[in-house]
């Protein structure tokens, strides 16, 4: 029993490729992520003039070794359709608006579907490197 030299090179080689496309791949895999996100959040976000939901935006951030995604809307009110806001009137409050929590539930969302497209991305890209 023994082993070809050249097929321990071909691996290391190949490992290497694997380790540079990783980076890649896990650039693609954040911004399809980020684009889900950005439809999902949209589709669930209430529509009066349509500001709300069409200033939803996104920036995939690398720290390290690690793809950050930030999904942010810079409207004032934002922040108090997610998360709800009190009713005043002449000063008292008189109730609360629940909120929405579209941002909230679209970011748990992403954290089951997320792994699962980096997997398959992954085995993609090792089968192209490796063959079959």
């Amino acid at each position: 029993m023994g082993f070809e030299f050249s097929e321990v090179f071909r691996i290391k080689e190949n490992l290497v490729e694997l380790s540079k496309a990783s980076h890649r791949v896990q650039l693609k895999v954040a911004q399809r992520i980020a684009q889900l996100a950005i439809r999902k959040v949209k589709k669930m976000t209430p529509v009066d003039m349509g500001d709300l939901r069409n200033n939803w935006k996104y920036d995939v951030i690398k720290k390290g070794e690690t793809y950050i995604i930030v999904i942010y809307n810079q409207l004032e009110y934002a922040s108090w359709v997610e998360l709800g806001h009190r009713i005043v009137i002449a000063g008292k409050t008189v109730g609360w608006v629940e909120g929405r929590f579209m941002l909230k539930i679209t970011e748990d969302e992403m954290q089951h579907i997320a792994p699962n497209m980096w997997e398959i991305e992954i085995a993609k890209e090792m089968k192209r490197i490796f063959g079959n």
